[in-house]
């Protein structure tokens, strides 16, 4: 057992290959409580697609110690909210309740995650709830534009597909089938517990090593996950729906980017700051108070391979091509001019929005299981602030010239009727 200490948070690494993260606060009455798996739609086989999601389902569905619905139910007599996500590169379920009550919420979890039953006639149960819930997002516009987007971008990596899956698979999915990724992929070896909120750190250990950290551990399955080979040239789509109105449309335009956790990152998310990061924001002032767009917004996905950033906006379908060469003049102004105070302003501006944010106690949660899980390293949260200060404006200029400027992108429109 490997342990941890950086100023009061408590990070330990068990023999089982379990994390276990604790964060001590006084300033709320409230704990989250968060067990999250390396585990997420790209590491499905084929056949498999959706299968992670629909396992998110499931757990819900009975355990050991609890029958349906009982694990709620329990959460929410005592004031508290359980749920779960499912993503492309993990999972994660939590329990957020008062803080007198941080040991039946971690009950509840450890039963759920670790001892789940996938009961055959519950498997049969769920499938028509997906499969409906994939038939209300082909019936979304624009859930169908951001899914085409994706199958435009990547063309090898299973990041193209959508989480849900597809309705062939999920009527495929067998026990068998459940049983297999849930033992490979929901075990110590490939999770972290993380504790934020009003508790001894000590009694939480102790609690976390009569449970979690006393489960046996497998070697985790290594799943072939291609690399998305590089983009040469423009990739364009346009939808056409007659559920969107006449005087609106919408893009997304996207770039292949650095991974999480590397240093450009962090010069991309002060980049992605200075363009949406709120009302000065250039993007904002330079196409929202213009009237080139209604809305505008960009996003670093921070993914730990395949990266990409995407500027999505709603607009006049008579202002497409205005509004993107204006985005592309703006990226090329911001390359030429961009200056220290300019930088300065933006990374504060981030860096106070992260503190904000991270006063729930569930964000910052979060933000430890996301670090460990998905970049791989508690230190991308312990050392975030501190990268972000590093960013310069030659930094700014030279993520600017490598990923965007005169680079291919992928675009797709949806345009009315």
């Amino acid at each position: 057992m490997q342990l941890v200490e950086k100023k009061d948070l408590l990070i330990r690494h068990y023999k089982n290959g379990l994390w276990l993260i604790v964060h001590p606060r006084e300033d709320t009455e409230v704990v989250s409580l968060q067990v999250w798996f390396k585990v997420g739609s790209v590491y499905e086989k084929q056949k498999e697609k959706g299968i992670a999601h629909f396992l998110e389902h499931m757990l819900f569905n009975g355990n050991d110690k609890c029958g349906y619905g009982e694990a709620e139910a329990l959460i929410e007599s005592l004031g508290g909210h359980i749920n779960a996500a499912t993503s492309k590169e993990y999972t994660y379920y939590y329990v957020n309740i008062a803080a007198p009550y941080w040991r039946e919420g971690l009950d509840v979890l450890f039963h759920l995650t670790m001892r789940a039953t996938l009961d055959e006639k519950m498997i049969e149960k769920e499938k028509p709830i997906v499969l409906e819930e994939l038939y209300r997002a082909k019936d979304n516009p624009t859930t169908q534009l951001w899914w085409i987007f994706e199958k435009e971008m990547y063309k090898v990596s299973p990041f193209r597909d959508p989480i849900i899956g597809y309705e062939k698979t999920i009527k495929g999915f067998t026990r068998e089938m459940l049983l297999s990724f849930y033992r490979s992929f929901y075990q110590p070896r490939n999770a972290t517990v993380v504790v934020v909120g009003k508790v001894d750190p000590q009694e939480v250990r102790e609690f976390v090593e009569k449970t979690f950290a006393g489960e046996p551990s497998r070697p985790v399955p290594k799943r072939f996950i291609p690399e998305e080979p590089p983009q040469l040239k423009v990739r364009s789509k346009t939808l056409r729906d007659p559920r969107i109105g006449g005087d609106k449309s919408y893009s997304l335009i996207g770039w292949r980017i650095a991974p999480l956790a590397t240093l450009e990152d962090y010069d991309i998310l002060v980049l992605n700051e200075m363009l949406t990061g709120g009302r000065t924001s250039i993007l904002y002032q330079e196409l929202r108070e213009a009237g080139i767009v209604y809305a505008i917004n960009s996003y670093d996905f921070e993914r730990s391979r395949d990266n990409i950033f995407v500027v999505s906006a709603s607009h006049h379908p008579d202002n497409i091509e205005t509004y993107k060469k204006r985005l592309f003049e703006i990226l090329q102004e911001i390359y030429e001019t961009v200056d220290e105070d300019t930088v300065e302003k933006f990374k504060r501006r981030l860096i106070n929005s992260e503190i904000f944010e991270k006063e729930e106690a569930e964000n910052e949660a979060a933000f430890y299981g996301y670090s460990q899980t998905v970049a791989g390293k508690i230190n991308y949260a312990l050392y975030f602030f501190d990268n972000i200060k590093k960013v310069e404006p030659k930094h700014i200029k030279l993520v600017l010239e490598k990923y965007f400027l005169n680079k291919p992108y992928t675009e797709t429109f949806l345009l009315p009727s």
